[in-house]
């Protein structure tokens, strides 16, 4: 935040010298001077007042002080306001903290640090708990359930995600678990459960050989992370490279009326949550992978 000192109610960062006069001496200017003076800040003392009106010592002493003062440039300077102590009175909202400058340090590096493409920590997450509070559905979730279901529709999908398929960060598993117990209340509300297929575009680009041994139909298909779908095609066909999942799903809870783009229609599917492969098929230079959530078995087949 810019602090921008005042220079006085005149502009100015010089005293006259009759102003330092009166510093110096405690004495009040001539009554004729606030008579004119007068005629500036108050309607009762215009033109038409009475040319033998004068003020009062004490108002005189008081403008005279004020007066001084503005010109002398001591005038009220607004103080840096401290963060609000809810940015991080939690110890989620101090790992989410965390992990979105980390994320920062990792984008400026891919540009050379050049930008980040995202905001500062204080920035979103402020920014979320604003839209939580003004949310009446949000009133459901605490404050890190809410800040990660939202969050996880930005950008921040991808260190958490990333966390649970390939490297551990100490900081992320308070997230993945605000985040699991967020779904979980969406998931006992019927008005947030998904009945229609959903349709997931993978972007990263696989060859006929990974898209086999990967969907491969004889063992269920598990996701090590969460898996973001739409109930929209079209958004997930733009989405894809090579691949796209359509999902009948039990588990999906619909987050758009929570997430940062509504329109995207999205639907989370907790991690490791099983399905069946039922069809797959290539279609031009896309693989169609149809999946079926079953239930999930203590042995993992």
């Amino acid at each position: 935040m810019n602090i921008n000192p005042s220079l006085g109610a005149h502009g100015s960062a010089y005293s006259s010298p009759q102003s330092d006069t009166s510093k110096a001496t405690g004495k009040a200017p001539a009554p004729s001077f606030f008579k004119q003076l007068g005629g500036c800040f108050s309607p009762c003392l215009g033109s038409h007042a009475s040319s033998s009106q004068q003020l009062s010592a004490s108002h005189a002493q008081t403008l005279s002080q004020n007066y001084s003062s503005n010109i002398q440039g001591t005038s009220r300077t607004r103080q840096p306001r401290a963060p609000s102590p809810r940015l991080s009175d939690t110890p989620m909202k101090q790992a989410l903290s965390s992990m979105i400058e980390r994320e920062r340090l990792r984008l400026q590096g891919l540009s050379g640090g050049m930008f980040s493409g995202i905001d500062s920590a204080d920035a979103m997450i402020g920014r979320a708990l604003t839209k939580k509070d003004s949310n009446p559905k949000a009133a459901r979730f605490s404050d890190d359930e809410f800040l990660a279901v939202h969050l996880y529709t930005t950008c921040l999908y991808r260190p958490i995600n990333h966390h649970l398929r390939y490297q551990h960060q100490d900081d992320v598993p308070p997230i993945v678990e605000a985040l699991k117990s967020g779904l979980a209340k969406l998931a006992r509300d019927p008005e947030y459960q998904v009945a229609v297929p959903l349709h997931r575009g993978i972007e990263k680009t696989m060859s006929d050989e990974e898209v086999m041994k990967r969907f491969n139909s004889g063992r269920p298909y598990r996701d090590e992370a969460f898996m973001s779908t739409s109930t929209d095609s079209v958004i997930a066909n733009s989405l894809t490279s090579s691949v796209t999942l359509h999902l009948q799903s039990t588990s999906a809870v619909n987050v758009s009326p929570f997430a940062m783009n509504a329109y995207e229609k999205e639907a989370i599917i907790p991690p490791q949550t099983p399905f069946e492969v039922v069809g797959l098929k290539k279609m031009h230079s896309t693989w169609h992978v149809d999946l079926k959530e079953v239930q999930d078995n203590a042995d993992g087949s």
